[in-house]
């Protein structure tokens, strides 16, 4: 389903990072778990919305990797610990499907700042036509902790909206 993996060099091979995304599709967390698993085979925990927790706590936690939002602080700490434990953690600041409206949320900042994790910012042009998708890594970004986490989210969105729309 995916056309291209643009700067797939840029995922770190010795360290755990925070995966900050765009989301278009239902389908874009495989999307960010194929390059992963391909050059490190390791497992990406998306926070999410428990739409699928019909299926079960085994199915949705422990096998496809998910963190549920059945409440943001139980969320953000269950995300905090993977990180701390050098897990990698995916989040979609946006929140739901085409939020370019809304507001970020600064829950991945927030994350990498607390827990002195590098940020993996990744574009995706997501498509349902087969073939027709791509996905843009960009290099680790480390925050400071200096600046204001909500500008900080801001410039983090801008840039992985930067890495989707590129052309190379």
């Amino acid at each position: 389903m995916i056309k291209r993996i643009k700067e797939e060099s840029n995922i770190p091979a010795n360290s755990n990072f925070i995966i900050a995304s765009n989301h278009e599709k239902l389908i874009d967390p495989l999307y960010l778990i194929y390059p992963i698993l391909k050059k490190l085979n390791k497992k990406i925990h998306f926070v999410a919305t428990p739409t699928w927790w019909f299926l079960g706590d085994i199915i949705c936690r422990r096998w496809a990797g998910c963190i549920p939002i059945f409440d943001s602080e139980q969320a953000y700490e269950e995300a905090r610990k993977y990180t701390t434990s050098g897990e990698i953690v995916g989040l979609f600041p946006e929140g739901h499907l085409n939020a370019k409206t809304r507001y970020p949320k600064t829950g991945a900042v927030r994350l990498s700042l607390e827990t002195n994790t590098p940020i993996l910012p990744i574009g995706i042009k997501s498509s349902y036509v087969p073939f027709n998708s791509i996905i843009t890594i960009g290099k680790p970004i480390c925050l400071s902790k200096n600046k204001n986490i909500e500008e900080q989210t801001l410039d983090l969105m801008k840039h992985i909206y930067n890495l989707r729309n590129s052309k190379n």
